[in-house]
C-alpha cells in the first residue's frame, strides 16, 4: 500500500509498501501445528464463531470509545481539548476512519503487537497509519530499537526504521520484555482442539452424517481385490453421500456407530465457548454460552467486560501512545479512555442516583444535565441545600403556616 502525507503527496512511503503487489490470500503460512494435529493462526482461529465474536467485541468496542488527552498530575490535571495530539487521536489520517484505525490497532494487539507508522512533514507528525504486524520485525538487541519493514508477509526487508517512524504498542509480554505474544499463539493448543473438533464435525456432516463402516469377507481376498472394492465403495458412498454402494462376492457391511451425541459434541462445544471466553477475558454470555447466567443489572455485565476484557488492552494503547516522544515530549502528558458512557446504567437507576447526589449537595443540576447531554440552565450551578421538593427552614421567628392557610400560632378571640 502507498500511504499519503498530510499534503496529499505519496513521497513519504512511496516504494516502501508497493501497491502493485497483490495482497496474499489467507494461507497456512505462519500457522503453527497444535497437538490436535491441525495448524493454528489468527485467520484459522477466526473460523470459530466464539473466537471471532470475542475478537470483534474487544477490538470494535474499545475502538468506539473516546480518548481524552490530559496534562498535569493530581489537582493540577486538566484536559487538553485542542492541539496536535487531540487532532491525531480524533482523526489519525485522511484515508481511514478513526474507528477503522483503532479497531485495527486493537486487533493487532490480540495478534501480539500493534504498529503505527508516523507520517512527518518538516519533522512534525501529521498522520498515523496502522501497519500489518506480520510485515514488521522488531529488534531490541541494539542500543536503539530497529523495525524491519516488509511489503508482504515473509517478503524481503524493504526498510529499517526506528522509533522516529514507528510507534510500537506491545501486547502480552510473556517471553520478551519488549515484544508481545498474541492470544492465538499463547492458546494454540486450546484453539487447535476446537479447530480439530470443528473439522471432524464438518467431515462427519460431509459424509451424510453416516458413521464409519467396516467391510467384512469370510475368505481371504487379495490386496488387489481389497483395494478395488475399497475404491469403488468410497467413490459411490463417501464422495456422493446417499448414493447406494454395490458389493458382491460374499462381502458384508457393518457399521461402527459413533454419533455426535455419543462423542459429546454438545458438551464439548459448550466447553469450547467457555475456554475461548477465558482466553479473551470475556463473560461467557457475550460469546453465546447457553448456560451463562446474566446478572440482573446490565451495567454489572458491562463492568466485567470492561475490567477483564477491555481495560488491559486499552491501557496498552494509552501508555504506548504516551511513550512516543514526537507526540508527547513531556512526562506529564497522559491519555485516558472515557468509559462513563459504556457503564451507563438504565434511566431509572441513573435518575435515582442523580436525585440522591443532588439532595446530598455534592452535584449541581448543570453537572447532571451535562452527563445527560443537555445544555446548562440559569441557576443550575448552585449546590442544593434543601431537600428537593422541600421548604426552607423558617427564619426571623416566623412559624410555618397550616395546610388551610391560617396561622397556627394565633389563638381564638372567642
Amino acid at each position: 500500500m502507498i500511504i499519503r502525507g498530510a499534503d496529499g503527496a505519496k513521497r513519504e512511503l512511496y516504494g516502501l509498501f508497493d501497491s502493485s503487489i497483490p495482497i496474499p490470500r489467507p494461507s497456512m503460512w505462519g500457522a503453527h501445528l497444535s497437538d490436535a494435529g491441525v495448524r493454528v493462526n489468527t485467520t484459522l482461529a477466526a473460523g470459530l464463531p466464539a473466537f471471532m465474536r470475542g475478537f470483534r467485541l474487544i477490538s470494535e468496542t474499545a475502538a468506539g470509545m473516546e480518548m481524552g488527552v490530559y496534562r498535569g498530575r493530581g489537582t493540577q490535571k486538566r484536559e487538553i481539548t485542542t492541539g496536535l495530539q487531540v487532532d491525531l487521536l480524533d482523526r489519525p489520517n485522511t484515508d481511514m476512519s478513526p474507528f477503522a484505525v483503532w479497531s485495527y490497532v486493537f486487533g493487532s494487539l490480540l495478534r501480539g503487537n500493534a504498529y503505527l507508522y508516523k507520517i512527518k512533514v518538516r519533522g512534525r507528525v501529521t498522520a498515523l497509519y496502522p501497519v500489518n504486524p506480520s510485515y514488521v520485525t522488531p529488534d531490541y538487541t541494539g542500543a536503539q530499537p530497529v523495525f524491519e519493514l516488509r511489503d508482504r508477509e515473509y517478503g524481503p526487508v524493504v526498510a529499517e526504521v526506528g522509533k522516529d517512524r514507528i510507534i510500537h504498542i506491545p501486547g502480552i509480554l510473556l517471553e520478551s520484555p519488549y515484544v508481545g505474544v498474541g492470544v492465538v499463539e499463547a492458546h494454540r493448543q486450546g484453539l487447535g482442539l476446537e479447530l480439530a473438533r470443528s473439522r471432524f464435525e464438518s467431515r462427519y456432516i460431509a459424509n451424510d452424517a453416516t458413521p464409519g463402516v467396516v467391510l467384512k469377507h469370510p475368505g481371504n481376498p487379495t490386496k488387489e481385490q481389497r483395494d478395488e472394492l475399497r475404491a469403488g465403495f468410497m467413490s459411490r458412498h463417501q464422495n456422493e453421500p446417499g448414493r447406494p454402494g454395490m458389493m458382491w462376492g460374499g462381502w458384508e457391511l457393518d457399521n461402527t456407530p459413533v454419533t455426535l451425541q455419543e462423542a459429546q459434541f454438545i458438551e464439548s462445544k459448550r466447553f469450547g465457548v467457555q475456554d475461548i471466553g477465558r482466553m479473551l477475558g470475556l463473560p461467557g454470555g457475550m460469546l453465546g454460552e447457553p448456560d451463562y447466567r446474566t446478572p440482573e443489572a446490565p451495567e454489572q455485565e458491562n463492568m466485567k467486560l470492561l475490567q477483564h476484557g477491555l481495560m488491559p488492552w486499552m491501557e496498552r494503547v494509552e501508555h504506548g501512545l504516551v511513550m512516543d516522544q514526537d507526540l508527547f515530549p513531556e512526562s506529564d502528558w497522559c491519555i485516558e479512555y472515557n468509559t462513563a458512557g459504556f457503564l451507563r446504567a438504565d434511566i431509572q437507576t441513573r435518575y435515582n442516583a442523580y436525585r440522591l447526589a443532588r439532595q446530598g449537595g455534592w452535584i449541581t443540576a448543570n453537572e447532571i444535565r451535562a452527563q445527560e447531554g443537555e445544555p446548562p440552565v440559569d441557576g443550575g450551578d448552585e449546590i442544593q441545600q434543601t431537600p428537593v421538593g422541600g421548604a426552607a427552614n423558617p427564619t426571623g421567628g416566623s412559624a410555618p403556616s397550616t395546610s388551610n392557610g391560617s396561622d397556627s400560632s394565633a389563638t381564638s378571640s372567642e
